[in-house]
């Protein structure tokens, strides 16, 4: 099997979700292709590479939204003004993305994580933040009991982040639901080298889910299990996308965990990857990009 390391208050209104559903459509009817195919491309599955076809999700009439596909697209202006910057991030971007996945989930408290950025001058510092090439799903059944135990290592990583927000430390063990938002956005060229591209959690079933436990990711003192994906059976049902030419005014928001779907045997995986884009040409410039992940719990 490929190396998993190099991986990885009160319910909102009407009309609040109203907006939230308006901004999807907005972004999904972006771009001007024709056919809805984009282009193929290698993907590195658990089990080996796949050539699979990648849709252009702006052009695709069969997505619904994210609590069906397991991702969506949306309009989100930020008042970020450098993409570089992780203090600014942590004080802009952070209370930023809280606020949104509240308003998609109607959960009762968001834990919004740091921002994780992906760019050269990152991945030279630090290998694991170099865009991933292997398709993937972050998190497993695991992440609500890991979240919950506090003899647990992933407590390294997730009690300062409670911490840091003014949340107390039994926060997680109380709520009676819990499901993790994503939040890609670029941040960079608008046709980058290596995009990502992202899969129908419904056309891929846990058979096809390979659990394996990520040690130190990114120097972190901590683990976690993620989902890698076989491929060589199945590849050809699996349900592939990607948003082309994403400006920094849109988010691509994916779900990665639903302790309601797990508990239900319900799809709460989206595999994901970043892929070779042949249709920009071999001196496209590099990607650079944000990931944001919302913790979003319910009383």
């Amino acid at each position: 099997m490929p190396n998993l390391l190099a991986y990885c208050g009160a319910r909102k209104s009407k009309s609040e979700s109203d907006r939230a559903r308006g901004m999807v459509n907005e972004c999904e009817q972006r771009g001007n292709m024709s056919q809805p195919e984009y282009t193929k491309a290698q993907m590195n599955y658990a089990d080996g590479e796949v050539t699979v076809s990648v849709t252009n999700a702006r052009e695709a009439t069969e997505l619904v939204d994210w609590q069906t596909n397991g991702f969506t697209c949306m309009q989100h202006q930020s008042d970020v003004k450098d993409w570089t910057d992780e203090n600014h991030l942590k004080q802009i971007h952070v209370p930023e993305i809280a606020q949104l996945a509240k308003a998609l989930s109607g959960c009762d408290t968001v834990i919004a994580y740091p921002p994780l950025l992906r760019n050269p001058r990152i991945a030279m510092e630090i290998e694991d933040f170099a865009p991933i090439h292997f398709v993937h799903s972050d998190f497993t059944q695991d992440y609500q009991v890991m979240a919950r135990d506090r003899q647990r290592d992933y407590q390294n990583f997730l009690q300062p982040v409670l911490e840091e927000q003014g949340l107390a430390a039994d926060t997680v063990t109380k709520a009676s639901h819990m499901l993790m938002l994503q939040f890609w956005r670029n941040t960079g060229p608008m046709q980058p080298q290596t995009p990502l591209a992202i899969c129908a959690a419904n056309s891929v079933p846990a058979k096809d889910l390979a659990p394996a436990m990520v040690e130190a990711y990114g120097g972190g003192e901590f683990t976690f299990e993620t989902f890698g994906v076989l491929g060589a059976d199945n590849a050809h049902t699996h349900r592939w996308y990607t948003y082309p030419s994403m400006s920094p005014s849109e988010v691509l928001v994916f779900r990665t965990f639903d302790s309601r779907l797990a508990a239900s045997g319900g799809a709460f995986w989206t595999p994901h990857s970043a892929f070779i884009d042949n249709t920009v040409g071999a001196n496209a410039p590099a990607r650079e990009s944000i990931e944001m992940r919302a913790l979003c719990l319910f009383d």
